[in-house]
């Protein structure tokens, strides 16, 4: 069954098709037939031979489109917003397509110090790109607003909504599920309710079931397509909340928290304001669709890239470490990737082969394990460079948390508060902590790292990979915070 996302995602962007080409065909009856361009009129162009300009241009509204974040769900957004969302993308356009029809012959005649035009600015053409312009919006938000409409009859219906759950058979969680119930058209269907008391109450609460405890969520989430959660706990101490979020904050799913115990856990991490209900969401995943899907491309292209470059200093490194003591190049361990998924990493050994004989452990500084060759290697980060073989494959990206071993997960997600949230995003090759914080040797560590993560992941975007990956070489070339 197709998802309402997915669905909604289709339908606007051949609605802004469709709308942007009514435009161009308008434009270029205005151009060619109306009269009511003088120098342009001629009766005797066709619109087939004008048919490939309309395709072209359309394609480029619809990246431009892409590239301002209007294909993300707004379903359930605010309709201002979203207008004025698309008037500045509009704008944008419209400026885009003055620049490719006028820019080379303003510039040129700059260039020769001959005056301008100025029938451009008062003649026939130049007004007529604005109102080809105010077409475009009207028709794009007109249709866009049809088949919200639609959608929201659809989900008043049942159809394509999300299925949540409702941590807290509370007063406020009974409040929450009668108002989504009267309002279906929000698409968030409540499907039952999670409580720690489950196996002394009754099992069923303000008619919805209730399902399990909090450590039945992985299941529950996995067995209902669980796509959000909304904490409903009347308890007012931040340590039962944060108790509750370990459950949570590694599943793939939105995370909600009712207004009262906001307030109890204000201004330790980032939430946004879920439009047209009191709620509040935690742990918002704020980086565009479109800049996701450039990140992986360029994760695809930089890693090929780097591989090449890199591979006569890998033959090095490992000739290095054979000779120095004739053990194995590489050394693999499991690591937990996105959303608790194991995968295998690959990195150059830099340690002697008898290094946790005793059971895993932290580094630490001037660790005795450390080979020579080793100590070399991490402080340029070559022994990284075998981990773009994970990049490639697609369990680890250029920038993103450094990727965890699952024996340390189980012990720091007991001591540190939302460590587990790192696992909302793909490890990295590198990342903001790696190159503002050392290796880690302690707990400490691991929680001053957090920070940086924590902030990576509210600030994601390419600009911010872009600064990381600056930021690396310098690291490299100086060989600052290794160790």
């Amino acid at each position: 069954m197709i998802r309402a996302a997915t669905l909604e995602r289709i339908l606007v962007i051949l609605s802004d098709f469709v709308a942007l080409s009514i435009c161009f065909v308008l434009a270029f009856w205005v151009q060619f037939h109306s009269g009511w361009i003088a120098d342009k009129y001629d009766p005797s162009k066709v619109f087939t031979d004008y048919a490939h300009m309309g395709l072209v241009l359309n394609v480029g509204w619809i990246l431009l489109f892409i590239c301002a974040g209007l294909y993300r769900s707004w379903l359930l957004m605010s309709r201002t917003h979203q207008t004025l969302r698309v008037l500045r993308a509009v704008l944008i356009g419209i400026v885009i397509i003055i620049a490719m029809l006028f820019g080379a012959e303003f510039i040129g005649k700059i260039m020769v110090n001959e005056p301008l035009n100025q029938g451009y600015l008062y003649g026939s053409r130049f007004p007529w790109i604005f109102i080809y312009g105010g077409f475009a919006l009207f028709l794009v938000i007109l249709f866009r607003m049809l088949i919200y409409r639609c959608l929201r009859r659809l989900l008043s219906l049942g159809f394509g909504a999300n299925n949540i759950l409702v941590l807290g058979a509370t007063e406020a969680g009974k409040k929450i599920a009668e108002a989504l119930a009267k309002t279906p058209e929000r698409g968030q269907r409540v499907v039952g309710f999670v409580d720690e008391r489950y196996q002394v109450m009754e099992h069923e609460f303000a008619n919805v079931p209730v399902l399990g405890k909090y450590a039945d969520l992985a299941s529950l989430i996995k067995k209902y397509k669980v796509t959000g959660i909304i904490i409903a706990h009347e308890s007012s101490s931040p340590q039962e909340i944060m108790r509750v979020l370990v459950w949570v904050c590694d599943q793939p799913v939105h995370i909600y928290l009712v207004p009262e115990l906001y307030s109890v856990i204000h201004g330790q991490f980032k939430a946004n304001l879920v439009y047209g209900f009191e709620l509040q969401e935690l742990f918002a995943f704020t980086m565009p669709l479109w800049q996701l899907r450039v990140k992986r491309a360029i994760d695809i292209l930089f890693g090929a890239f780097l591989g090449m470059i890199s591979f006569p200093v890998c033959v090095l490194a490992a000739i290095a470490i054979k000779l120095e003591d004739h053990g194995p190049v590489f050394y693999s361990q499991e690591r937990i990737g996105l959303y608790g998924k194991p995968f295998t990493v690959y990195k150059f050994r830099t340690m002697r082969t008898d290094a946790e004989k005793f059971g895993a452990q932290w580094a630490t500084k001037d660790d005795p394990r450390i080979t020579k060759v080793g100590k070399f290697l991490r402080k340029t980060r070559i022994d990284e460079l075998p981990q773009i073989l994970c990049v490639l494959k697609g369990d680890m990206s250029m920038v993103g948390p450094r990727p965890e071993r699952a024996v340390f997960i189980s012990k720091l997600r007991e001591e540190i508060p939302f460590y587990i949230s790192r696992l909302k995003m793909k490890p990295g090759l590198t990342g903001w902590a790696q190159v503002c914080h050392h290796y880690d040797t302690s707990t400490e560590d691991v929680k001053i790292k957090l920070q940086y993560d924590m902030y990576y992941f509210e600030n994601m975007s390419l600009l911010l990979d872009f600064q990381i990956l600056v930021r690396t070489v310098y690291v490299v070339l100086t060989g600052k915070g290794a160790q």
